[in-house]
């Protein structure tokens, strides 16, 4: 290919990649040869589009079973922000490449990585090197909940909980760090799946929990979302008319919002998010367990369901 596609007054350079990247990880089985396609249009491409896009290329590229991995690899050079969905969720990533990220990049990457279900023992041993409280409590976590049965696994966070020392709403911010406006941003881009991943990455739940929280704008579970992740009451109600706008409009709704946002405490915030994170891991746990046993499905994750705050108790 000799065109240079990214100084052409034609096209839109987002556009073309983003495009790109979701023809082929919707293609059924994509040849080598459009692997080679992809890396050569895209790649030279990353440093000139957005980071709304390259996230949006990295949440496509972390769940394709045969995405490039120059591909992946590039975008793991940029920060956490945009790579997480491959740090934490792309099976292609090597436990090599995984050392190489930790001693190239700084620590956000690192505490995006040990939240990966699988990972091989050098690269926990690097991991724990760092001597990182975040990284650490992340390893422990998964480590009793990978050694247990279900009911031991439940007992186990638990013994989690209750050994954290201090205050409790002092746990209340992003795993990866994102800000109000980002998420504003996020909850009002017409792609659904960029608020999907940017609240999986700040709640260090599972997309499938993201999208239930996110599809259900009038759940409480939303609140203790946005509490969680430090937004004052204006910003929370504009995370809710991002997703519910005819709603949001109604003045006795937008009330009754602020009303149960400023009812909920962050310290309630922070339990909850942390049942979420152990239904997630439980579930993983059970999938894992019955993996030989095609008849059972366990991909019921956390619950996100919740219950109304347009209900007065």
């Amino acid at each position: 290919m000799t065109q240079t596609i990214e100084t052409s007054d034609y096209f839109d350079n987002n556009k073309i990649a983003v495009a790109a990247v979701r023809e082929f990880c919707d293609a059924p089985r994509p040849s080598k040869s459009d692997m080679t396609r992809l890396v050569d249009l895209v790649l030279p491409l990353l440093p000139t589009i957005s980071d709304d896009s390259r996230r949006e290329i990295a949440s496509l590229l972390a769940i394709s079973e045969l995405a490039p991995k120059p591909l992946l690899l590039a975008l793991c050079d940029f920060p956490v922000a945009i790579c997480s969905p491959i740090l934490t969720r792309s099976h292609l990533l090597s436990a090599a490449e995984l050392l190489a990220i930790l001693s190239q990049r700084d620590i956000e990457h690192a505490r995006a990585i040990a939240r990966r279900t699988r990972l091989e023992t050098p690269v926990v041993n690097a991991l724990r090197h760092m001597e990182n409280e975040g990284i650490d409590r992340a390893l422990d976590l998964r480590q009793r909940l990978d050694n247990a049965m279900p009911r031991e696994q439940a007992e186990s966070f638990e013994k989690f909980r209750n050994d954290l020392r201090g205050d409790i709403a002092s746990q209340a911010q992003p795993v990866i760090d994102v800000s109000m406006e980002q998420i504003i941003e996020a909850a009002n881009d017409p792609n659904p799946r960029v608020l999907h991943t940017a609240v999986a990455d700040a709640l260090a739940i599972t997309m499938v929990s993201a999208e239930g929280l996110c599809s259900n704008p009038t759940s409480r579970n939303l609140i203790y979302m946005l509490r969680f992740v430090g937004a004052s009451p204006e910003d929370g109600l504009k995370v809710f008319a991002a997703l519910s706008p005819d709603l949001a409009a109604d003045p006795a709704v937008a009330d009754r919002f602020s009303t149960v946002f400023n009812e909920i405490t962050t310290e309630q915030a922070v339990h909850k998010v942390w049942s979420w994170r152990s239904d997630d891991l439980l579930a993983l746990a059970r999938e894992a367990l019955s993996a030989n046993d095609p008849g059972e499905s366990h991909r019921d994750h956390a619950d996100m369901s919740g219950t109304s705050f347009m209900k007065v108790a």
